[in-house]
């Protein structure tokens, strides 16, 4: 519910409005009182905004601050999205709502109910009843709605299945197989207990079905892929040789400190075992010197190096095994609905593959760090990281895993075809009842045929029972009766109803004939009634419950004698009993929150002595003041208007304490004196004069004739709008001389002068 309105900017007559702390929060229902253009309607149509999700088109500028019962807030600028559902009557809703024509065709007026009014299913009243129900040429018959629903439904049957089943053998399978209506129907049983089960909703999941459906069994067996890996034991052994220190015995510097020399030395001494001399520098070499290089090579340094120069083997052994290892090279040997995941294998290898090719390469440098500079030290290297083997494993198994499916697939080609299919049928003929709604339909088709069939029932015993039925023929537009039924409680009169024209529009007929025009009590009384119809529809639906509605005084345009009647249809309508089935007779309001606006006292006050709506804690009242020609507040109920149930005692007391204060410009209540002395002067000007229907000034000159008496208060007289008033400044100021004469013309008749001012107990 709407908790409070907390600013009101540049809307209307509220230019600047802030709600203070003193304003009591609303209740669930809400009465408004205040004088013509104090801003009633403005507050209509801040309600008006939130049921059209935009501000009103004429305060474009405007600003407004909502305060809810959950304390959240709704500005202008969140209509939007705003969840309150709401309904207003205004003067705004009179004119959008309701047409008015000059009919040639009917020879009066005529009018539509809305612009975009839903006419219901037309029904016959006044035909057969048959008729009624069957229909005829120009009328719809009540079955008839039903069979369009059975006749839409078999469409599914009679053309969609067969269209919808072609499309899935030329589109979804390549007109690879066969599919019809037959085949349609038999996937439908399978699957229509739980469509949704059926329905494959991963995209990377239904784009391997597909392709699995529509693979061709022309791919070959694949090997699987083999490699044990040696790195953890290289790792080991290069770490060993890193940690040994070998005795520096029989040292030959020169060597040990050039790896290249040592190489080569080491090479030539076997081609010098027989020789005096060198090859290369023809030098002499004596048999000590070959002693002393064969006592070197053989050495623990020398073990070292030949496990340094092993080693080097074992890891470009298992550098050319890992570059041979064997792999297909392309996706495209594998079948299409394997590609995709081959290939994302691919894109990985790559990079693990010189993850380990790098390891290698980092053994092969700690070897050539311990040779080159660190024979005869201990060295230490990095703890081992097993990542590289892992990844390298995983990607063989995996890669493994998807040749596996593949020579599965291929080895049961026609076994995972046919499932692969069968579940792409499934997932086809699921999705498309899903997306036509089938079984909403089904179940509609279902309804209605029993529906139909009742009606059959219905239309043999009218036969039965009486023939005379087929000649009464009547068709009207839903609602009709109603529309009539609210009317003529609002004018209490029986000699007028709504008829509806063969164009289904609706004419106004006053007793026989049919209204040449309307009044704007008749206006008021039509557009309050649609709306009243509107809201029924509501409750039949039962969402009026749901529904935050604002009421601008419905009376507007209608004459004293319909303004009970108008309070006691609110009174009925909005309360009502019969709808707590645990308590029939409490009376249950049918609204979530309700807001009535009034300018009329006895209005008012017939709405302040309800019962049903002056339930303690649920109800608050409000007035409306208007404070100067672009500013208005609203604000508590003020106690005068509580205590008094006459609007004629509540004006007179407000002209007669402006009277006993000595009618100061500075009085709060300047700005609304001259309409209350209006309003005040046609009440008892026909209190004294019951009989006249003239005009005001007519019953003045009659109460005083003297042409000098009077005068300025019969200018005050003709101010029938706020307007008129604040473009005369000038006349405010003679609003002292009026209150003067207008307590001269009270005083003449001294009982009832008195008995007003002891009401107010100012005496």
């Amino acid at each position: 519910m709407i908790k409070k309105i907390q600013t009101i900017k540049n809307f209307g007559v509220f230019k600047s409005f802030t709600s203070g702390a003193q304003l009591p929060d609303f209740k669930e229902k809400n009465i408004i009182y205040g004088w013509n253009y104090t801003g009633k309607t403005t507050l209509s149509r801040i309600f008006s905004s939130l049921k059209n999700k935009q501000i009103h088109p004429n305060f474009a500028e405007a600003e407004f601050k909502l305060q809810l019962s959950d304390n959240s807030e709704i500005k202008q600028t969140d209509l939007a999205a705003c969840t309150l559902n709401v309904e207003v009557f205004n003067s705004e809703y009179i004119r959008e709502n309701l047409k008015w024509d000059t009919d040639e065709n009917v020879n009066g007026i005529s009018f539509d109910v809305g612009e975009n009014v839903s006419i219901r299913e037309e029904i016959e009243e006044n035909l057969k009843r048959i008729e009624n129900v069957n229909g005829n040429e120009t009328v719809r018959g009540k079955k008839e709605r039903f069979q369009t629903i059975i006749n839409e439904f078999n469409q599914f049957d009679s053309s969609k299945f067969t269209v919808e089943s072609r499309r899935i053998k030329n589109d979804i399978f390549n007109s690879l197989i066969e599919f019809d209506k037959r085949h349609f129907g038999t996937i439908k049983n399978s699957v229509i207990s739980n469509l949704t089960s059926h329905v494959i909703t991963d995209e990377t999941e239904l784009s391997k079905v597909k392709k699995t459906s529509l693979a061709t069994n022309d791919r070959q067996p694949i090997i699987p892929s083999e490699f044990e890996s040696h790195l953890e034991e290289l790792y080991d052994y290069v770490k060993g040789i890193l940690a040994t220190e070998p005795t520096k015995t029989d040292v030959i510097t020169v060597l040990d400190n050039n790896s290249d020399l040592y190489h080569w030395t080491k090479a030539g001494i076997p081609l010098h075992e027989s020789k005096s001399t060198c090859s290369f520098c023809d030098n002499e070499i004596s048999p000590t010197r070959i002693k002393e290089l064969n006592s070197y090579f053989s050495n623990a340094s020398a073990k070292v190096r030949e496990s340094i120069s092993e080693c080097r083997k074992l890891i470009y052994s298992e550098k050319e095994r890992l570059e041979s290892l064997i792999f297909p090279s392309s996706k495209n040997d594998f079948f299409d609905n394997i590609q995709d995941d081959y290939q994302t294998q691919l894109d990985s290898y790559q990079n693990i593959r010189n993850q380990y090719l790098d390891y290698l390469k980092h053994l092969l440098a700690e070897l050539e760090r311990k040779e080159k500079d660190n024979i005869f030290n201990s060295l230490d290297t990095v703890c081992f990281d097993k990542t590289v083997i892992d990844q390298l494993n995983k990607w063989i198994t995996d890669t493994n895993l998807i040749i596996k499916s593949h020579n599965n697939f291929l080895d049961n080609f026609g076994t995972e075809q046919e499932a692969a299919r069968t579940k792409l049928k499934k997932h086809q003929v699921a999705q498309f009842l899903i997306q036509e709604d089938y079984l909403k339909k089904e179940q509609n088709k279902n309804f209605s045929e029993r529906c139909i069939r009742r009606y059959n029932c219905y239309v043999q015993k009218i036969v039965s029972k009486n023939k005379t039925f087929e000649a009464q023929l009547k068709s009207v537009i839903a609602g009709q009766q109603e529309l009539n039924d609210f009317i003529k409680k609002i004018l209490n009169r029986d000699d007028i109803a709504i008829e509806v024209t063969t164009d289904d529009k609706f004419i106004l007929k006053r007793g026989e004939k049919i209204a040449e025009n309307l009044s704007e009590g008749e206006k008021t009384a039509i557009s309050f009634s649609y709306f009243l119809v509107s809201l029924e529809s509501l409750h039949r639906d039962k969402k009026l419950k749901d529904i935050i509605i604002f009421i601008d005084d419905p009376i507007s345009s209608l004459d004293g004698n319909h303004i009970a009647q108008i309070y006691s249809i609110i009174n009925s309508f909005f309360f009502r009993q019969n709808e707590d089935p645990e308590d029939p007779n409490k009376f249950v309001n049918c609204f979530k929150q309700l807001f009535i606006s009034t300018h009329n006292f006895e209005f008012f006050s017939f709405l302040k002595d309800s019962n049903r709506i002056n339930k303690k804690n649920t109800r608050e009242y409000y007035f409306v003041k208007r404070l100067s020609k672009d500013e208005s507040e609203i604000q508590g109920l003020p106690k005068s208007l509580r205590d008094y149930k006459s609007e004629y005692i509540y004006l007179f007391e407000i002209i007669y304490k402006f009277y006993e204060g000595g009618c100061q410009e500075s009085d709060d209540k300047l700005i609304l004196l001259p309409n209350a002395v209006r309003r005040f002067l046609e009440i008892y000007t026909l209190l004294k004069l019951p009989d006249s229907s003239d005009e005001i000034d007519a019953r003045l000159k009659i109460l005083m004739p003297e042409p000098h008496q009077l005068k300025t208060l019969h200018h005050f007289s003709h101010f029938t709008t706020f307007e008129k008033v604040t473009k005369h400044d000038e006349l405010l100021m003679n609003l002292p001389e009026a209150v003067q004469e207008l307590m001269i013309l009270l005083g003449q008749d001294t009982l009832h002068f008195g008995s007003l001012k002891k009401a107010i107990s100012t005496t």
